[in-house]
């Protein structure tokens, strides 16, 4: 017998049980649901390439991070603090590790640089740099 759920829902494959549709295991064995790996339109996979003057989207919870050392309320020993930028920018320069970008949204102003190289740990600061996961996007301009 298959219940029908209700929007919002999901059902526990293991023990039929109703969960909230964004919970990540179930509240009654917690048993781990496996989310999919949408892939992202319009993704940039040679960066290299793009044009100085087009507008990029950085893609959330990409880019440079910090692994958490102590168990806080907040935070768990070994959770990702993302430390890059995100939001609509303007290509203004490029150089050899990343691109040179301008805030083009409300939410982001300014001059920022994007990290684009190969995945390293700093020495002095014990942050991860990652490249950003961009993609083109189509803007006309602030509000």
């Amino acid at each position: 017998m298959e219940i029908k759920l209700k929007r919002g829902q999901k059902l526990c494959k293991k023990c039929n049980s109703v969960n909230a549709a964004r919970s990540k295991k179930c509240k009654n064995c917690s048993n781990d649901f496996v989310s999919k790996n949408i892939p992202v339109k319009n993704e940039i996979t040679d960066w290299r390439n793009i044009e100085v003057g087009s507008y990029i989207k950085v893609i959330q919870g990409t880019g440079p991070y910090f692994l958490c050392s102590k168990e806080s309320e907040d935070l768990k020993i070994g959770e990702r603090i993302c430390m890059g930028d995100t939001g609509v920018f303007k290509i203004v320069g490029k150089d050899q590790d990343g691109l040179k970008v301008n805030g083009a949204s409300n939410k982001n102003a300014g001059f920022s640089y994007l990290y684009m190289g190969l995945p390293k740990k700093s020495k002095n600061t014990g942050i991860y740099w990652e490249p950003y996961r961009i993609k083109k996007v189509k803007f006309k301009g602030r509000r």
